[in-house]
């Protein structure tokens, strides 16, 4: 039922609790800044990445580009190369297949006969660095920092929607009419009358000789 589901959820500290505490805490205006002034830093920091990295691919003459995908590969031989002090050579097999891969060193040096890796394959080759490498969540920013473009356009919206909260109108105070008769008026302002005393007797007289 909704109305059990609600209170569930507020029990167990739920969506509905986190984001009410969450919108207060960013109607603070010093809170609603900081958090503008990172978002922005961070917006920042990805425009610049991707422009050195179209700058570079732009400059150099023997780099093109490759379709980036993700396999889970086994590994075969690690063989250093002799031409580069940035990679080595990583014989994989997938299935019947095997394929010899350029991946960094530091990489390349943890891998082991037999061991089973996800390899994700970079967005462009250009001859000198690695077109493999571990697959990780921060070798996923480093490759593609335009996927942090999503939360922080998430962020901004959420500090958007708790400046539009904080900066609106209170709600008109709600004004009540009470209606009254000659009657309620009477009732409400009359006073109880006194209850009447009992007649005084007359004293005893004196008494006959």
């Amino acid at each position: 039922m909704p109305g059990g589901s609600l209170r569930h959820s507020l029990r167990q500290g739920g969506p509905l609790l986190c984001d009410t505490s969450s919108m207060a805490a960013l109607s603070r205006p010093a809170l609603r800044w900081t958090a503008l002034t990172l978002l922005w830093a961070l917006v920042g920091t990805v425009l610049w990445l991707t422009a050195v990295q179209a700058f570079l691919v732009a400059l150099n003459p023997f780099c093109h580009l490759q379709r980036p995908g993700v396999s889970h590969l086994a590994i075969l031989k690690v063989e250093p190369n002799p031409d580069s002090q940035i990679t080595d050579y990583v014989t994989v097999r997938q299935g019947d297949d095997e394929q010899v891969l350029s991946m960094a060193k530091g990489e390349a040096y943890d891998l082991r006969h037999e061991d089973e890796a996800w390899i994700m394959e970079a967005w462009y080759e250009d001859g000198l660095r690695p077109t493999h490498f571990r697959f990780s969540l921060l070798r996923i920013l480093l490759e593609y920092p335009s996927v942090l473009l999503l939360p922080a356009a998430w962020g901004l919206w959420r500090v958007r929607r708790a400046r539009q909260v904080a900066e609106a109108e209170p709600p008109p105070p709600v004004r009540r009419t009470f209606t009254d008769d000659f009657h309620m008026k009477a009732q409400r302002f009359a006073k109880e009358t006194p209850a009447a005393e009992p007649p005084l007797e007359p004293p005893p007289g004196p008494p006959a000789a």
